[in-house]
């Protein structure tokens, strides 16, 4: 898999301009979504493409078995710098969320922040899906929270496209998508431009210091444009897709993590975001026990 490779090497300031989400909310939402579907306390978590994994971090503070998945050493790293900060126990994978092995089974994945968009294909779609399913307990439930339909269609604006964040002394602009970028409607493939402009306006007070987020700090100022294809989904292909893979049967949808909406048109169901459930019994879904 490839995707916006260089941007999410600038761990910190990636996490600096996400830092907006209500992440306390969100795993209200799905440890509830856990309770409801699998029917069982929520005890373990796989959060996929993880980033800063601010998702499997807050779950370790709540005492849940957390495991932070990501394709990039530097993610990984600066994950394991705030956990530690932050006094919780996190374990940390350097993998690819389509082909990765962990000896743990898990009650929940998720794969948050449109990262599904980065699977270009049906095939690696399914492969990610047969992967993801070989690692959860039967009935564990997979959420993947993806852009809503009407981007797909430009049907509106769903979300913020240009926005600023500031936290522990880091400035960070971020532009996704620019003038000109081109869509195939055959491929549902986007060319997306990403620019990330940052500014250190304090003394540095990132978790592991630096944009990196690692141990060599980068120029206390810069920026970094990246252009990477992203593929735009319809509710009705990922639920061919689902039904294809024979692993999953979507047990809910919802327009958003926090607050938890129905999904639909309203305006205030930004994202796509469907509930899978591990089939207890998924025949048709090779390598699953």
């Amino acid at each position: 898999m490839h995707g916006h490779e260089q941007i999410y090497h600038l761990a910190r300031c990636y996490d600096v301009a996400f830092g907006f989400r209500n992440v306390d909310a969100e795993c209200d939402t799905l440890t509830a979504l856990v309770a409801r579907h699998a029917q069982r306390p929520l005890a373990s978590v796989l959060e996929l493409a993880a980033g800063p994994a601010r998702h499997a971090r807050e779950f370790a503070r709540r005492g849940v078995s957390a495991t932070a998945l990501d394709a990039s050493p530097a993610m990984c790293n600066y994950a394991r710098h705030c956990a530690h900060r932050g006094g919780v126990t996190l374990a940390t994978v350097c993998a690819d969320m389509v082909d990765f092995a962990h000896p743990q089974r898990f009650d929940l994945a998720l794969l948050a922040m449109d990262s599904i968009s980065y699977l270009l294909d049906n095939d690696t779609v399914l492969r990610h899906l047969n992967c993801v399913a070989a690692h959860l307990l039967p009935g564990g439930l997979h959420v993947l929270e993806v852009s809503h339909p009407r981007d797909a269609f430009g049907v509106g604006t769903t979300n913020r496209s240009d926005w600023t964040s500031e936290a522990d002394g880091l400035w960070v602009r971020m532009q996704w998508g620019a003038k000109g970028d081109a869509f195939d409607p055959v491929t549902q493939i986007d060319e997306v431009t990403v620019t990330m402009s940052w500014r250190e306006t304090g003394a540095p007070g990132g978790v592991a210091g630096g944009v990196e987020g690692g141990a060599a700090p980068a120029a206390t100022q810069g920026e970094l444009v990246e252009r990477a294809r992203q593929r735009r989904f319809t509710a009705n292909e990922l639920d061919a897709l689902v039904r294809a893979s024979g692993c999953f049967d979507i047990v809910e949808w919802l327009g958003a993590l926090a607050p938890a909406l129905p999904f639909s048109n309203d305006a205030k169901a930004l994202r796509m975001v469907a509930v899978l459930r591990r089939r207890d019994v998924p025949a048709q879904c090779a390598g699953v026990g």
